[in-house]
């Protein structure tokens, strides 16, 4: 994600923050979490040990899809009850320069963005809030399904759409 500028480097240090709230403590955490301020290729380097720590763990364990997690993301969010489907389709329009250079049929997670910013961009004010939440609601049923049922509970949850909310995601 730090490739693709979808959280900068500023935010990773209150995203870690947030990690360690939920008792997740990797060594890189814990110093990510004290560079406030810290120069924006210093916190990088940070993530990218944290990653790798992350990956030791993981072992030879799959891997989503970074795009599969930040669409399955707002699925979740939104079976939760944690954010409205009208809300979570004009966020997901906000990824736009973030994949626009991406093709659409690389992954789920990002076909399912861009028919997120389609039901959005068709919305020129004559349509119903009823029509655009019964788009996003099937929209959002399959995103949820990109996550394994119990990878991600309420708390996590709520941890990553703040993180989100905090990039203007």
């Amino acid at each position: 994600m730090i490739e693709d500028d979808v959280l900068v480097s500023r935010y990773w240090p209150s995203i870690a923050r947030l990690v360690l709230d939920r008792g997740i403590t990797y060594p890189a955490a814990v110093e990510l979490a004290r560079m406030e301020g810290e120069a924006d290729a210093a916190i990088d380097s940070k993530v990218a040990e944290l990653s790798q720590q992350l990956g030791r763990l993981l072992g030879d364990s799959p891997r989503l899809d970074p795009w599969d997690a930040v669409a399955g993301v707002y699925g979740r969010a939104w079976r939760m009850g944690l954010i409205d489907p009208t809300s979570a389709v004009w966020r997901m329009n906000s990824l736009w320069s973030q994949i626009r250079d991406l093709d659409e049929s690389e992954s789920d997670g990002l076909q399912i963005i861009w028919d997120g910013m389609q039901i959005k961009e068709q919305d020129d004010g004559s349509l119903s809030s009823e029509w655009i939440d019964r788009c996003g609601d099937e929209l959002l049923a399959r995103a949820d399904e990109l996550i394994p049922p119990g990878a991600i509970d309420r708390p996590l949850c709520e941890s990553i759409r703040e993180a989100m909310l905090a990039n203007g995601y």
